[in-house]
């Protein structure tokens, strides 16, 4: 049986996705001591002519498809198919370095019962974009590769990360019900965590993530991350103080809202202007101004995402404890009425 497992999760990126197994495929370890299982989540570009043309050429290669969205089920997928005592996952816009595998099984034989967290690197050091420099020197997109000290669950990104497969069965996999972007490895990181299993970061596991996101894309996402935060602290009441409390500015952030979405919107004009201009100055780091609208604007849009899913579950609680009389009044009369 081989070792190790990597499940991919994937949807709508076959060139993307092509390289990706291609690096998989080309690690230092010999094919029969891991396999690489892709999962495709309702694809409609050529992804599938993609995994039946890499099943041809790969015998440690196999695929299956999952109609669920999330990433969540599509990854339980994986975990389905596999046949392996640790499951490696990574996205399918990660691009593995040769030794990425033996890192991770290197790490496991010292580190039993761990979580062997990965180390990600950006493509882009060198841009000119405004928005991918301020992510790159701030480590928002890629907070996860820790550079020293003990790491915990909310570094358990499915980016580059691996686990026992029976640990992962015994806290259940990941939770279906994460079905938008954000939260659900580290829901799941935390329930490992819980059980037992440790965090451990593996420096030598690299990887670099071929992700180019531009401002509304990533401000999009946040507010979606928002959202599954809401999510994850209903299952967790008691991370809300780790991930909410914790923040001086977003215990202040609902207050302004408001004031934030008018300023913002008035200033428009000016920072689509500064945004070209900032352009042209090449590598120089950010003005200040072009600084504190991208970390208010990605803190209000998530903290926008999470209090929506506070308002939307108080809703759905509403409307529920409003049914419930209505309907136990229905099931009286036509008990009655049997009788």
């Amino acid at each position: 049986m081989p070792k190790i497992c990597v499940v991919i999760p994937t949807k709508n990126r076959s060139a993307l996705l092509a390289e990706t197994i291609e690096r998989v495929e080309s690690q230092t370890i010999p094919k029969d001591h891991y396999e690489v299982v892709v999962i495709d989540n309702n694809s409609t570009d050529d992804t599938r002519a993609v995994l039946e043309q890499k099943s041809r050429i790969y015998s440690n290669f196999k695929f299956d498809f999952q109609k669920k969205p999330g990433a969540a089920a599509t990854r339980n997928g994986g975990i389905r198919l596999a046949n392996s005592d640790l499951i490696l996952f990574i996205d399918d816009d990660v691009q593995a370095e040769p030794a990425l595998v033996q890192a991770h099984l290197d790490c496991h034989s010292k580190n039993p019962n761990t979580s062997v967290i990965g180390a990600v690197s950006m493509p882009w050091g060198d841009t000119v974009d405004p928005f991918l420099k301020y992510l790159r020197d701030h480590r928002i997109l890629n907070p996860y590769t820790p550079s020293k000290g003990p790491i915990d669950f909310s570094y358990y990104h499915t980016c580059n990360v691996s686990t026992p497969t029976q640990a992962l069965l015994d806290v259940g996999c990941f939770n279906e019900n994460f079905n938008m972007y954000g939260m659900e490895d580290i829901e799941l990181g935390y329930r490992l965590e819980r059980a037992g299993c440790r965090m451990v970061f593996a420096s030598d596991a690299r990887a670099v993530h071929y992700r180019f996101p531009d401002y509304h894309d990533f401000i999009e996402r946040s507010e979606q991350a928002g959202y599954s935060l809401g999510q994850l602290i209903r299952l967790h009441p008691q991370l809300k103080k780790r991930f909410v409390e914790s923040s001086r500015i977003g215990r202040h952030l609902r207050n302004i809202h408001p004031l934030y979405r008018w300023t913002a919107a008035a200033m428009s004009p000016v920072l689509i202007l500064l945004t070209k201009w900032e352009q042209t100055r090449g590598t120089a780091p950010l003005t200040r101004l072009m600084h504190a609208h991208y970390n208010w604007s990605i803190r209000y849009h998530f903290f926008l995402g999470y209090h929506r899913y506070s308002k939307d579950h108080r809703v759905r609680r509403e409307l529920v404890t409003s049914i419930r009389p209505a309907l136990a009044k229905e099931y009286q009369i036509k008990a009655k009425s049997e009788l």
